[in-house]
């Protein structure tokens, strides 16, 4: 339980790195993606971009904020490549749509 509710602070905190308010991520996706990530080991940067990498880049806030950050995190090896490389292709069971809402008023 305390580890799910780290993982879920670490989420957040990633997603803020990337520009992606966590409250603009659909609730099942976020609950997917942290249940995804403590069963497969990821970290929760890696879980991270996941979402960003199921978000179009029309929705995405700070566009170059997000890539300036993914290339600092894979530099440091913050992120480790097997990973990132699972989430630009996907390689997940996971609920459809998109990574974020398009408003934040939208229902999820």
């Amino acid at each position: 339980m305390l580890k799910k509710a780290w993982f879920r602070f670490g989420l957040s905190r990633a997603l803020g790195e990337l520009g992606i308010p966590s409250n603009t991520v659909p609730s099942p996706l976020r609950h997917a993606v942290i249940d995804l990530g403590l069963s497969e080991g990821f970290n929760p940067r890696e879980a991270a971009l996941i979402i960003y990498f199921r978000t179009p880049a029309m929705r995405l806030l700070e566009a170059q904020r997000a890539q300036t950050t993914i290339a600092a995190w894979q530099t440091s090896q913050l992120v480790r490549q097997g990973y990132f490389g699972r989430a630009v292709r996907q390689d997940f069971p996971l609920p459809e749509g998109s990574g974020v809402r398009e408003s934040l008023f939208q229902d999820s």
